[in-house]
This record gives structure tokens, C-alpha cells and sequence, in this order.
């Protein structure tokens, strides 16, 4: 969604945001910022009305339930926008179409009289008759210069509200599925690739997927402050983008959770590329704000799962996620295979 409120408003509202969310259990990253932004500006009734009924618990919002209510309130609102702008697009072309045929029918009834006229000079010609022929042709001429002029004139309007709305279109796709704070992939937009690589291939045999988590995020979140936390997860969504090539698809589908399709990827081949990512992660240093001072290291547990025949997504994802959580259990800041065909 684009945001029009001016500086001065904006500013308001976060006057107004930052005291609900510290009453809260929720991080204070982009996902939450923005459910309490557009509850407190008043644009997002539905929001509104879900966080109060939420709130009358007296329990703090968490960040699962925050991202939750993200998806269902903001995410599948502009998914809804752009359903909109679909639609506007459709009917804009119908609405071409039915002026070219409307331009075609003029066009044949110049002919018609074309083909009368000569028909009429044919035989005894006549001044009366050259007259009329005359006159009837500069009368038809005439219109048709009107209805070009017309016609042309429609068109550049066309063309215009054309492309506005692509350009529209473009905003809303991207704001539907790339998470805003990373810059990649988010849930939605990894299921969307994923399930449309699955309609062009033979399925997920033979392909790997691997799930990322970062260590102790709650930790570096309680120690460092949230917006050090953001700058971690920038940070790693940026190592994925890099690792993904060519019809990978690297995403952010959690709060600090991350994964990375491989398409007809071998078990030594997925096994490489997680290496790869724990160590840069591993390698990088993130910088405290206004100083060169570098927090502790930063980790992430990795686990990958190679698709068996027949496997759907969701089950390849449950496999991925107990590698995972593998890693996790016996140690952190390492990589674990989920053995093929385990549910």
C-alpha cells in the first residue's frame, strides 16, 4: 500500500504508535509497525477491529500473532488491491477494443458510400447528380475526420490510464510478496514462485530445500535493541538473495526465519550452499549505530530436505523445518539433513 499522509502526519501517528507498541511482546520491526500505524491513522478498519477484540485480553500482542495479523489484514488487503487493479486493466482494454470496433463500422459505411457514389457516376452523369455525389462525399469525408480526430484523441487517453495503471499493477505485485524489511520473498511471494515452479516442472523430486533460522534472535533483540535486531535480519536476507541463482527462490517466511528453493539440487549441492551461508553469516559483523563498535557474532541453523517423489510443498517444509530444528538441538550454528521421505 502507498502511504499519503505528509510528513507532519506521519510523525503524529508515530507519536502515537510507539506507546502501544511497548506495551507489547512484539518486536518493534516493520510487520509490527505497520499493524499499529494504520490502526492509529484509521485506514485499516478491519485491522482496527480485530486488534481491539485482541487487546480486550489485557494479554501483550506477540510476534507471531502480529505477523498473523499482518497477513490476514494488511497483506491480503493489498493482494485485494491488486485483484482491483486487474480488473480496472481488463475492463480499460474491453472498452479499446469496443472503440476500434465502433471506428470499424464507420470506416465501413465511408466504403459503402464510396461504392455508391461511383455506382451513381456510372451512368448518365448529370450536374445535379455530380452535386450530390460531391456533396455527399465531403459530407462523409468530413465525418470521418471528425471520428479520426476522436478516435485519436481516445487512444492518448487510453495509452495514459494505461500505463498508470501498470504501473500501479507493478507496485501492488511487488508490495504483496516481498517482505519489506529484507527486501526479498515473503511467505506469500515464496509459495507463489514456489507453487508456479512446481506447475513448470515435474515436482519437487530431486530438489532441495533449506531452512534457515537466526540463533538467539530473541536474545540480540532483548540486548541490542529491535533496530539492531532489523539490521541482523537485513543482513541475512541480503547472504540469501546473493546464494539464490538463476530460478532459485530465496524468502523471509518467518519473523527470523529464512528458506532457499533448489530446483534439481543434489544433496551435496544444497549441503555446499548451506555451508556457504552459515559461514558468511558467521563472518559478518554488524555495527551498533553511530559507532564501529560490532556486536557479538551473529549464527544461523540451517536444515535441509531433498523432495521425494509425489511430495508436496508443505510436506517438504515439514521435513526442512525438523532438520532444522536438528541443527538447533544439537548446538546451533550448524547444517542438518532431514533424511527423504519422512513425515
Amino acid at each position: 500500500m502507498r502511504y499519503l499522509e505528509s510528513k507532519e502526519q506521519s510523525a503524529e501517528f508515530l507519536r502515537l504508535t510507539l506507546p502501544l507498541m511497548v506495551r507489547q511482546a512484539a518486536a518493534y520491526h516493520p510487520v509490527s509497525y505497520t499493524i499499529w500505524y494504520e490502526h492509529v491513522a484509521g485506514i485499516n478498519p478491519p485491522l482496527s477491529t480485530a486488534l481491539t477484540a485482541r487487546l480486550a485480553s489485557n494479554d501483550p500482542l506477540t510476534d507471531d500473532e502480529a505477523y498473523r495479523l499482518y497477513v490476514r489484514h494488511v497483506s491480503e488487503r493489498d493482494a485485494a488491491v491488486l485483484d482491483n487493479l486487474q480488473e480496472r486493466l481488463q475492463s480499460l482494454l474491453d472498452d479499446t477494443a469496443q472503440t476500434f470496433n465502433s471506428a470499424g463500422e464507420d470506416t465501413g459505411h465511408f466504403s459503402r458510400t464510396l461504392r455508391e457514389s461511383r455506382a451513381d457516376l456510372s451512368g448518365e452523369a448529370t450536374v445535379v447528380k455530380i452535386q450530390q455525389v460531391i456533396s455527399r462525399l465531403l459530407s462523409e469525408a468530413l465525418r470521418m475526420e471528425t471520428m479520426t480526430q476522436v478516435l485519436a484523441e481516445k487512444l492518448e487517453g487510453r495509452t495514459q490510464e494505461v500505463k498508470a495503471l501498470t504501473e500501479q499493477l507493478q507496485r501492488a505485485q511487488t508490495d504483496a510478496v516481498v517482505d519489506p524489511l529484507c527486501g526479498i520473498y515473503n511467505r506469500r511471494g515464496f509459495l507463489r514462485e514456489a507453487k508456479a515452479m512446481l506447475e513448470s516442472t515435474s515436482g519437487l523430486d530431486g530438489s532441495a530445500l533449506v531452512l534457515a533460522d537466526v540463533d538467539h534472535f530473541k536474545q540480540i533483540n532483548d540486548t541490542y535493541g529491535h533496530l539492531l535486531g532489523d539490521k541482523v535480519l537485513r543482513s541475512v536476507g541480503e547472504i540469501f538473495q546473493e546464494s539464490a541463482k538463476g530460478n532459485e527462490i530465496a524468502a523471509r517466511v518467518g519473523g527470523e526465519e529464512f528458506a532457499l528453493l533448489l530446483p534439481q539440487t543434489k544433496l551435496e549441492g544444497a549441503r555446499a550452499v548451506a555451508e556457504r551461508i552459515r559461514a558468511a553469516v558467521a563472518r559478518g559483523r554488524i555495527l551498533r549505530d553511530g559507532t564501529k563498535d560490532a556486536i557479538g557474532s551473529i549464527t544461523v541453523s540451517l536444515g535441509i530436505a531433498i523432495g521425494a517423489p509425489g511430495e508436496t510443498l508443505d510436506m517438504l517444509m515439514f521435513r526442512a523445518d525438523r532438520a532444522l530444528y536438528a541443527a538447533k538441538s544439537a548446538g546451533r550454528n550448524r547444517v542438518c539433513v532431514e533424511a527423504p521421505g519422512l513425515v
